[in-house]
């Protein structure tokens, strides 16, 4: 009964939130069910493994949203994330692309801000916040139709960008962690499994793109979105880049804590577009910036609150058992043990330090390298992770305005089936080639 409670839990958080259901309600609705069936204590269980969860999520995650948002708002009101879509898109688009060729250089732009902001340890999550002005600009350069967009930008963060050789994002350091291996095991399957994952991305979502325009979809602002004249007065493009390279820079080789990072930038971007921000109304833009954190820290807080409910059950133990015993491959083990623990927890990082310690040692047993261990556990990490439920998901409807069910198709192709592709590519080489892990 336990178990039927935790799964039938999941399905129930799954369906309200497609049903744009507010999360906190669907969390409190699957966790009771959780509760219920495993007979714990209501009270009891909802102030304790429920607010624990939710603790560890704003603990973690608070002040990185909140100074990414602020961050993303400076770029928004100042004229810098225009700026810089702007001239990047009038030099790579001429007069009379063909609508492919829009949406790959789109994407390809997109996907290559987002590797350098995710490499250089901004928060997968930040980095999707920073991001979404200058992608509604792309966008709209392009004649994309909106609901697409957190489709790309979850192809920017939460995909590949997570388990790649050398990836700062917490997907490969929680495997270092749990293995004790470095960012860099594996690193030519690794490789193809990124370059696989980018190019189902950019083909997937090319043909999806082009069949949307054919029913006559288009890009479209929402009432609220930031929307910028032309004429109007902005940064230009090298000093709107300054801040983000800050960051990099700062994170990556100054090993500065990336809330530091993120204040230093905020003030760094004050000071550069000061002359377009001292016509604006500068307390009420920080003030939006701010309250905009807010409801996308509890809404991840809320799917963790649920997630510690689940895992704190026997019934979660007992499950998490039954999976490790599974007779097949080594490696599709590991895939796919990973990627359940992930799906149930709601985290590519939380899964793995759950399974991990479990399967690695059985898996050595059996000759297994653990380079490929560590890789294909971090591709496999970001399969399942991203259900309609996950909380890195949910935080981002508010910010563009639309609901789960407008953007949740783009956002499967490349959060659920590009990294499927990716996790195949990755346990074929580490299995037919294992002296290149």
């Amino acid at each position: 009964m336990g178990i039927i409670g935790c799964i039938l839990g999941f399905l129930v958080v799954i369906y309200l939130c497609y049903k744009d259901w507010s999360v906190y309600l669907a969390t409190f609705i699957g966790a009771a069910i959780v509760i219920a069936f495993n007979t714990l204590p209501f009270i009891g269980t909802l102030s304790g493994l429920f607010a624990d969860g939710m603790f560890v999520a704003v603990k973690s995650f608070f002040f990185m949203i909140l100074f990414g948002c602020i961050q993303s708002q400076i770029y928004v009101e100042s004229g810098a994330a225009f700026s810089i879509a702007d001239t990047i898109m009038s030099k790579m688009l001429k007069p009379g692309a063909s609508n492919t060729k829009k949406n790959v250089i789109a994407m390809s732009v997109l996907l290559v801000i987002g590797i350098i902001l995710n490499l250089g340890g901004i928060t997968a999550s930040v980095v999707v916040v920073l991001m979404y002005p200058i992608a509604l600009t792309v966008f709209e350069y392009c004649d994309i139709p909106k609901r697409f967009i957190l489709g790309v930008l979850g192809a920017c963060s939460y995909t590949f960008t997570l388990t790649m050789p050398g990836s700062p994002q917490v997907t490969n350091v929680a495997a270092m962690t749990s293995l004790g291996t470095s960012s860099w095991v594996a690193p030519i399957p690794g490789l193809v499994g990124a370059v696989v994952e980018i190019v189902v991305i950019i083909v997937l979502l090319n043909r999806f793109i082009n069949k949307a325009r054919a029913d006559d979809e288009h890009f479209a602002l929402h009432p609220e979105d930031p929307h910028y004249d032309r004429e109007s007065d902005r940064p230009g493009f090298i000093k709107s880049l300054v801040p983000m390279v800050v960051v990099f820079a700062a994170f990556n080789f100054g090993n500065i804590n990336i809330n530091v990072c993120l204040i230093g930038s905020i003030l760094l971007s004050m000071i550069l577009f000061w002359p377009q921000l001292k016509i604006k109304n500068v307390k009420a833009l920080l003030n939006k910036g701010a309250n905009d954190s807010i409801h996308m820290t509890l809404t991840v807080a809320a799917i963790c609150g649920f997630a510690g409910t689940v895992t704190g059950t026997e019934a979660f133990q007992s499950m998490l058992n039954a999976i490790t015993s599974i007779d097949m491959p080594p490696l599709i083990i590991c895939a796919v043990v990973v990627a359940v623990m992930c799906m149930l927890t709601g985290g590519s990082s939380t899964g793995q330090l759950i399974s991990l310690p479990l399967i690695a040692p059985k898996l050595m047993s059996l000759g297994v390298n653990v380079g490929a261990i560590h890789r294909v556990a971090c591709f496999a990490a970001t399969t399942l992770d991203s259900m309609p439920y996950s909380g890195a998901i949910l935080m981002l409807l508010p910010m563009c305005h639309m609901t789960l069910k407008e953007i949740y198709k783009p956002l499967f192709i490349t959060t659920v089936i590009a990294t499927f592709c990716g996790t195949v590519a990755v346990v074929l080489m580490c299995t037919l080639f294992p002296g290149l892990t």
